[in-house]
C-alpha cells in the first residue's frame, strides 16, 4: 500500500472537506479525489459517507484511520532514525525545561556541552509543564524536564524520576520576620510573597496544611518564572520567596537569604525527565543523558 495515499486519507479525515485537505497535501481537489478513490479500490470498500460538502468516516474508514496513523508514525520514525544515524556528533536536540529545574540544571548543562560537544546544536525552550508536554507530544521537543505532579495522561510518555527537593519560605537576612522567635505561616502572610507557577498538587497540599488562605490564588503576590528576578526582589525588599531551597543554595550559604522552616514537609519539588514513548532518541541526546 502506498503511504502517500494514506497521508491523503488522513488529511481528509482531519480536515473534513476535499478543498481543505487538498490545500494541506498540496494537491488539486481532483487529484486528491483520485487518490482517495484509488485507495478505496485497493481496499475494495468505500471509506467515507458523503454528507453535503463534507465527508464522514464510515465503519471501514474508522478502522483504517487508526491503523494508518500508526503506520505513518512508524514511517516517520524510520526516516528519523536513518537521519540520526547519519548525523553522528553533528546532531541537534530540542530541550524543554520548566522554571525550577531550569534555574538549577540549565546553566551547568550548557557549560558542560560547550566544552564536551561544541558542535552539537541545542535548542532550549523554557515554559510551564503542560505547555512543554504538549510540545513534546507534537514532536517539537526531544526531551523535557518538568514538575512530576503536573503531567496529565502520561500513558504515551517515558518518565524517569529525578530527585525530590524540599521547599520553604526564604527572606533576606535583615527581614523583620527573623526578629521573631519562630515565624508562623500567618506571620509570613503580612508580607508580599513571590513564587513561580504552582502545580495543582502543591496547591492542594498548601490548603490541606494551612487552610484556604494558603491557596496560591490568595497566597502569591508576585508570580514570576524568573528566579533571577525573584532573587533581586527578595534581596531588596521585605518580599518573601516560596521556592525549592536548592535554587538559592549559594545565597543561603553566603548568609544573604534565610529559610524560615515554615513549609518543611509541605512544599517539595518533584521533577522528572520525560521523553515520548516509541520515539527514537538521537545519539546526541543519549550522550547528554
Amino acid at each position: 500500500m502506498d503511504t502517500r495515499k494514506l497521508r491523503h486519507f488522513i488529511a481528509l479525515c482531519e480536515h473534513g472537506t476535499f478543498h481543505r485537505a487538498a490545500e494541506v497535501v498540496h494537491l488539486s481537489q481532483s487529484a486528491l479525489s483520485r487518490s482517495i478513490q484509488a485507495l478505496e479500490q485497493e481496499l475494495g470498500a468505500p471509506l467515507f459517507d458523503r454528507v453535503g460538502h463534507r465527508t464522514q468516516l464510515n465503519a471501514v474508514g474508522r478502522s483504517l484511520a487508526e491503523r494508518a496513523r500508526r503506520l505513518l508514525f512508524e514511517e516517520k520514525q524510520l526516516q528519523r532514525e536513518l537521519s540520526l544515524v547519519r548525523s553522528g556528533e553533528f546532531g541537534e536536540v530540542s530541550l524543554g525545561v520548566s522554571p525550577t529545574p531550569a534555574s538549577m540544571l540549565l546553566r551547568p548543562c550548557l557549560v558542560a556541552l560547550a566544552h564536551e560537544r561544541p558542535q552539537l546544536r541545542v535548542n532550549v525552550v523554557m515554559g510551564r509543564t503542560r505547555q512543554l508536554i504538549e510540545e513534546l507530544r507534537a514532536e517539537k521537543l526531544d526531551l523535557v524536564v518538568v514538575d512530576a505532579t503536573d503531567i496529565a495522561n502520561p500513558g504515551d510518555l517515558d518518565i524517569e524520576p529525578l530527585a525530590t527537593l524540599p521547599g520553604d519560605f526564604l527572606c533576606r537576612r535583615e527581614h523583620p520576620l527573623l526578629a521573631l522567635p519562630h515565624a508562623s505561616f500567618d506571620d509570613v502572610l503580612r508580607y508580599p510573597i513571590a513564587c513561580s507557577a504552582v502545580s495543582e498538587a502543591l496547591a492542594r497540599r498548601l490548603v490541606a496544611a494551612f487552610g484556604a488562605k494558603a491557596h496560591p490564588s490568595r497566597l502569591i503576590t508576585y508570580r514570576c518564572d524568573s528566579y533571577e528576578i525573584q532573587r533581586e526582589v527578595v534581596l531588596r525588599s521585605d518580599t518573601v520567596l516560596m521556592s525549592v531551597v536548592a535554587i538559592m543554595r549559594d545565597e543561603i550559604e553566603a548568609g544573604e537569604l534565610v529559610p524560615l522552616g515554615v513549609l518543611t514537609g509541605v512544599v517539595t519539588g518533584s521533577y522528572v525527565l520525560v521523553r515520548l514513548a516509541g520515539r527514537s532518541s538521537s545519539p546526541a541526546l543519549d550522550r547528554i543523558g
